[in-house]
């Protein structure tokens, strides 16, 4: 039986009362649609990749709607108000408590790593340094020096650890109990493969960077980088049912739904071998992936962030958001305009629609064409600043929309969370498996659905 035939769909609104639904995002079914295609089985021609479910959270002028769509697949409905890793949303948490450590002049932008932290990133005994390139090394010369604004930004030149094959290796062989409890070897991982280029000279997505900011934040607040976050953040705007896993604390809390996850054990065909990844061990996600949150609560958060001084001073908020301007090519140089449709191994900057748009590389021909909205938009590009994306959507009528936010994975969950810049319009959505192989154009077709005009 086709997926799209038992998925269930639930929607609920919450806040004002009922009134006329502003636009766009006030066609709700449009998203609801875009997500039955997600969880729908691309082996009946109407869907992508038989996600077991999704939830969404919309928020536009203070009036919020929920919903969600279960595949056949899923055991039962998923609830709108569960708990998830929100994998590098994350990101954004640890860039704002950086940006409040500056505020208090306890940090600086242009300081040194190595000046923070000594040698972390010198290769470690056990592993030394790879065969080919340099190895990382303490500098007297300002241009190899790496600052915290290059970890920020994603210019340090310091590998992904996530991208690191033994690092890999080692998770699929220990989950859901693979155990980093020192940070400082999840910096190792990355940093045995060398310098990818000089700092402030490429971009490329690390994990690793924000790895080492969780470790300078607890060196200049003096307290974990858990308690930073708690204190500054979750316990300061009142996210009451965010938290931080502590001592490798492999339990998500409840109410939660299954999460399934097959980085460990491949799709056939249209079956999805799917492993239980609601409770594992996540310090490999220090700093960089392990909030545990609701959708609710990454809109406070968001709002927050945007709207108020609660969180950061206007003039750092502004700060984080107008950097946002760093994309790559295959080499990891930075380009300040890229024709669309160029990717890379790690970050994919500009993505054609290929049934709207004609700017196309070989690799987007392949892309699927029959997926919901893709009258909606025509291009999605990326760009990141200190620890927040930007994404400019070109919809199907040549308008645009600028959406600030962040998206992630972990195994078994993956989060999409992204607003306006004045907060008045936001979507948030969580889906519990991590093998859809469209991800970013079903991405962007959740976006258009909710942000672009109806085609």
């Amino acid at each position: 039986m086709a997926a799209a035939a038992c998925a269930a769909l639930f929607a609920t609104t919450t806040g004002l009362p009922a009134q006329a639904d502003p636009a766009p995002g006030a066609d709700h079914q449009r998203v609801l649609d875009a997500m039955r295609f997600i969880t729908d089985d691309v082996s009946t021609g109407n869907g992508s990749d038989q996600i077991p479910g999704m939830i969404v959270r919309t928020e536009v002028d203070g009036v919020q709607w929920t919903g969600s769509v279960d595949d056949h697949a899923a055991p039962a409905t998923r609830q709108v108000e569960a708990k998830f890793r929100a994998a590098s949303n994350t990101k954004m948490f640890t860039a704002v408590v950086v940006m409040q450590l500056v505020d208090e002049g306890l940090l600086s932008l242009d300081d040194d790593v190595y000046g923070i932290l000594g040698n972390v990133l010198n290769d470690n005994d056990r592993q030394g340094c790879r065969l080919l390139g340099p190895c990382f090394a303490p500098s007297t010369d300002p241009a190899k020096k790496i600052t915290v604004k290059n970890l920020l930004n994603m210019s340090s030149g310091v590998k992904d650890y996530l991208s690191d094959l033994s690092f890999m290796a080692n998770v699929v062989a220990t989950f859901p109990n693979t155990s980093y409890p020192d940070p400082a070897d999840l910096v190792a991982e990355g940093a045995v493969n060398g310098p990818q280029f000089a700092p402030g000279k490429g971009m490329e997505y690390s994990n690793t960077n924000y790895a080492l900011l969780g470790m300078i934040i607890a060196e200049k607040a003096q307290m974990s980088w858990e308690d930073a976050v708690t204190e500054r953040i979750i316990d300061r705007i009142g996210l009451t049912q965010t938290t931080l896993p502590r001592n490798g604390d492999p339990v998500l809390p409840a109410p939660h739904d299954a999460h399934w996850t097959n980085y460990t054990k491949a799709r056939v065909g249209s079956v999805w071998l799917g492993k239980p990844a609601g409770d594992q061990n996540a310090s490999y996600a220090y700093g960089t992936g392990s909030v545990i949150s609701t959708t609710g609560d990454l809109l406070k958060f968001m709002k927050a962030l945007l709207t108020t001084e609660t969180l950061l001073p206007a003039p750092l908020r502004d700060q984080m958001i107008a950097e946002a301007s760093l994309n790559t090519n295959p080499v990891g140089v930075k380009v300040p305009e890229l024709d669309c449709g160029i990717r890379t191994d790690r970050w994919q900057e500009c993505i054609p629609n290929p049934a709207l748009s004609n700017v196309q590389s070989p690799k987007d021909t392949t892309a699927p064409t029959n997926w919901y909205a893709n009258g909606s938009w025509k291009i999605g590009k990326a760009e990141y600043g200190l620890g927040i994306t930007k994404r400019t959507l070109t919809c199907g009528d040549g308008s645009q929309q600028v959406l600030y936010g962040h998206n992630g994975g972990i195994p078994g969950s993956k989060t999409y969370t992204y607003s306006n810049r004045t907060g008045s319009h936001m979507i948030s959505w969580n889906q519990n498996g991590d093998w859809e192989a469209w991800e970013l154009y079903n991405q962007y077709g959740m976006l258009a659905a909710e942000f672009c005009p109806a085609a």
